[in-house]
């Protein structure tokens, strides 16, 4: 547990110093500073700026040597060649941990920002931990702390973990994640990583009880075989999800221009994944589609899957995506079939499995029977279900909320009810409808029923293919895990 100590005044400071803090919003000290104070930071903020008395309703001071009280963590942010002096002052100073937003450094390429990076590691390795250059910082709710611009982030904090070398995939992850359901322990944007690298940041989400799920953006591991071996270990207890960048030619040379990191081969990383069980994304999108997954989905989700649905020819649609990502779909067996058939008109249906409603939207009392059925097949471990909003709009979408008896609405339950009688798992599929403006109020309901079902423990996806992917990886995890 030696890392949690190590790092508690990064994650939950009880005093910090805001280094080139102003009263200049154009300035990102100044909007920083704002936002923390807006985030709802708890503990005492010392803006330091030689030439300010009072910055944002604080007292400034010249430097942070110059601060009377005990400061945990420094947010640096005035220029590269003004660095490594303010960095020095913080370790006369005393402060535990920085965090450096500047950029300017080794990612250049050039010698001087090479020699300036150089000068902060040797600092570092004096006495005070440091985070970036070239980063985002520190996001974690339970210490008040959170990046620029986040001041809106949620303040509850969640399952998740995400270490990235690129701020804006943190930045923006953060923000498309709340309209899933996800909230997290910590969210580290750590830049050049002079000091503090990916294997540190996984080796304290291991033992952070908050973290649950373990996600990173990586460009160059700094120790590649520390951080294979810390992988291996950790997603033996807690998933690890690895988006890996810089995999092709072109990528790699952006890698280089953008951290300074050696991207490493793609069958060095193929290896990796298979000597791990790390499970493999290849954008935020699928960070957060397995995120969910694995939040909600339990041990016995299995690779045999029911799906039920009606129209857009969801039978070949559905058997597709989930062959594609290594699931599948055994037929019914006969006397099942036959009592689906007693259910379902004998007109544009399927009831060998996918089962196919013959329609968007059927009354609630055949959906429930369906479902019924379908819980209680032999064979089955999971359970998909297509729900198309999104093909209602107007009048009619309206009509099928008010009409007792077909209302989508009524439906809304059983899925949860069949869930936690059955104890199969379920996911379901909203589509997504059309971009014109008649399409808002289905649109805005299709939000209601996500949040529904994920308040619920039911992951929604709004393609059958996203929500195959993700379901295969949680089995994937699962069946590792088994193994190991």
């Amino acid at each position: 547990m030696e890392k949690l100590k190590e790092f508690e005044p990064i994650f939950y400071p009880k005093s910090m110093a805001v280094i080139g803090a102003s009263n200049d919003e154009r300035k990102f000290g100044a909007r920083f500073l704002r936002t923390l104070q807006e985030f709802g930071y708890r503990g005492a903020l010392y803006p330091i700026n030689p030439r300010q008395v009072e910055v944002s309703g604080l007292k400034a001071y010249p430097t942070v040597r110059d601060v009377p009280q005990p400061v945990d963590f420094a947010a640096i942010t005035v220029p590269a060649p003004v660095v490594p002096q303010v960095l020095e002052d913080c370790l006369a100073r005393g402060v535990k941990a920085a965090e450096i937003f500047t950029a300017g450094f080794g990612e250049t390429g050039e010698e001087e920002g090479r020699q300036l990076e150089a000068r902060l590691a040797e600092i570092a390795r004096r006495g005070i931990r440091v985070i970036g250059p070239n980063c985002f910082g520190v996001y974690c709710p339970g210490g008040g702390m959170t990046l620029l611009p986040g001041a809106d982030f949620p303040k509850e904090t969640g399952p998740i973990a995400f270490i990235s070398q690129s701020g804006g995939h943190a930045v923006e992850l953060a923000r498309q994640a709340r309209g899933w359901g996800i909230s997290f322990s910590k969210v580290i944007s750590y830049g050049n990583a002079c000091d503090i690298n990916e294997a540190d940041l996984l080796e304290y989400l291991a033992q952070d009880s908050d973290t649950k799920i373990i996600a990173a953006y990586i460009e160059g591991p700094r120790q590649g075989e520390r951080f294979r071996h810390l992988v291996q270990v950790v997603s033996q207890t807690k998933p690890v999800l690895i988006w890996k960048a810089g995999l092709t030619q072109d990528g790699a040379r952006a890698v280089n221009s953008h951290t300074a990191s050696l991207s490493g081969e793609e069958t060095t990383w193929d290896a990796l994944f298979k000597q791990t069980g790390a499970l493999r994304v290849g954008s935020l999108e699928e960070i957060i589609d397995t995120a969910v997954a694995l939040m909600h989905l339990p041990v016995s989700t299995g690779r045999r899957v029911a799906v039920i649905g009606g129209g857009g020819g969801i039978s070949v649609a559905a058997t597709d995506a989930c062959n594609q990502a290594g699931l599948h779909i055994p037929a019914f067996n006969e006397p099942l079939q036959r009592e689906l058939k007693q259910i379902l008109p004998p007109a544009g249906t399927a009831v060998r499995n996918p089962v196919d409603v013959g329609a968007p939207v059927v009354p609630a009392g055949i959906w429930h029977r369906i479902w019924q059925k379908v819980a209680a097949a032999e064979g089955v471990d999971t359970i998909i279900a297509t729900q198309a909003l999104h093909l209602f709009r107007g009048e009619r979408w309206r009509h099928f909320f008010d009409t007792k008896g077909s209302s989508i609405s009524d439906s809304l339950q059983i899925p949860v009810d069949i869930k936690t009688n059955s104890g199969k798992p379920v996911i379901m599929v909203l589509p997504v409808g059309g971009t014109d403006v008649d399409m808002l109020e289905a649109e805005k309901a299709r939000r209601q029923f996500r949040d529904f079902y994920l308040r619920n423990g039911i992951p929604v996806y709004p393609s059958l293919e996203r929500a195959a992917r993700a379901i295969a990886k949680v089995v994937q995890y699962y069946e590792r895990r088994a193994q190991a």
